[in-house]
Formats: C-alpha cells, sequence, structure tokens
C-alpha cells in the first residue's frame, strides 16, 4: 500500500507542477555543463587545425593563425564559463518557484524566454569577438581564405575595421534579441498579472454578493 501512495504522491506532484519544475531545472543544468564542454571542444578544434596547417603557411600566417586560434580558444572558455553560470542560475530561478502560484507553466516559460534572450545576445557578442580575431589573425576556414585574399588585396587596418564593424552589428543584433524576449517575458508578466487581479476581482464580487442574496432568500420565504 505504501508503494501505491507514492505512485499517488508522484501523480499529484506532477499535477501541482513539482516534477515539471525539478525536470526543467535539472535539464538546465545539464545543458549548462554541455555547452561550456561544447565551448572548448570548438576552440581546441580550431587550434588544433592551425598547428596542422603549419606546413602549408609562411611563417609569418602560421604565428598569425595560431595566436588567433589561441585567443579564440580563451573566448571560447570564457563564454562557456558565463553560460554555463548562466544556465545553472536560470535553474536557481526554476527551483526556488513557489507552490503557491496558480500558473504553474507561466513562470518557467518565462524564464526561459528571458534565457533565450540572454542565451542569443551572448553568442551574438562572442561571434563579434571571433569576427575581429578572424580579421585580424586568420582564424578558421573563413579566416584562412580571408588571409589569401588580404595578403595580395587587402591591409592589415582594413581587416581590422572590417572586425570592429562585424563586431559593432553582433552587438547590436544580440541587443535587439536580448530586448525583444525579455520585452515579450514582460508582457506575459502583465497578462498574468491581469489574469489575477480580474480572478480576485470576481472573486470579491461573489463573497460580497452572497449575503444580500441569503437575505432575499430569507426575506421571500418569510
Amino acid at each position: 500500500m505504501k508503494y501505491f501512495h507514492g505512485i499517488i504522491s508522484w501523480i499529484d506532484s506532477l499535477a501541482a507542477g513539482n516534477q515539471f519544475r525539478k525536470w526543467v531545472s535539472l535539464l538546465l543544468k545539464i545543458i549548462g555543463v554541455i555547452a561550456f564542454i561544447g565551448a572548448i571542444v570548438i576552440g581546441i578544434t580550431i587550434l588544433v587545425g592551425s598547428i596542422s596547417l603549419r606546413d602549408t603557411w609562411a611563417m609569418e600566417y602560421q604565428t598569425l593563425n595560431i595566436i588567433g586560434s589561441i585567443l579564440g580558444l580563451c573566448v571560447n572558455i570564457l563564454i562557456g564559463i558565463v553560460l554555463m553560470m548562466l544556465f545553472w542560475h536560470r535553474s536557481n530561478k526554476i527551483s526556488a518557484l513557489g507552490d503557491e502560484s496558480h500558473f504553474t507553466l507561466i513562470p518557467i516559460a518565462v524564464i526561459l524566454i528571458r534565457l533565450i534572450g540572454e542565451i542569443g545576445f551572448l553568442l551574438f557578442v562572442v561571434l563579434g569577438i571571433q569576427g575581429i580575431v578572424t580579421a585580424i589573425f586568420g582564424t578558421g576556414i573563413q579566416g584562412r581564405l580571408e588571409l589569401l585574399y588580404f595578403e595580395v588585396e587587402i591591409s592589415g587596418d582594413y581587416r581590422f575595421i572590417t572586425g570592429v564593424i562585424y563586431f559593432v552589428i553582433s552587438v547590436l543584433a544580440g541587443a535587439i534579441v536580448l530586448i525583444f524576449h525579455y520585452f515579450l517575458a514582460e508582457l506575459i508578466n502583465l497578462f498574468v498579472d491581469m489574469a489575477t487581479n480580474v480572478k480576485k476581482i470576481e472573486t470579491n464580487l461573489s463573497t460580497e454578493e452572497t449575503p444580500v442574496d441569503s437575505a432575499e432568500e430569507a426575506e421571500s420565504d418569510s
């Protein structure tokens, strides 16, 4: 019987949203760890690729490419740490949600929407930083192709300016993504607050009307 009581308690927790909240919280932490590991793996892959091509480049471009790959790896490590901390922070936010909310899924959805905007902003910023590194040091496949072109046609100053422009555009795009998702989250909160207030008003009106109705019934009976 204790086993069946445990199953019933588990079903009740599902209905209340407790288990769902725990699963989402755990999933966010797992994704955060995966994001950290993935960022490091990508950075190491680019660095190894740069070192493996050292015999096919002139010494100047070998050095630039390897330095750029090391900087890219450092950027990836930092962004991996930030992403993991962000996922864990939002996971803790979901775990801390109270059980008194009548809208079980809404607070979780709001947190996830904000998280998507924050991740998008960070990724755009990283793309901008990697764009500067690529333009200057020629890291990655795109960077190597650009170095072949820049070696003949374009100076280093022009590459730097191009990288800065790319960075600014990426940051602006990330800011737009962040603002949009935060605005959407606040809009959902606004609708939830409106629904909660309407429900409270209806409850107050029903409680105020009940004594009047009972008094009228008493008069009609007499």
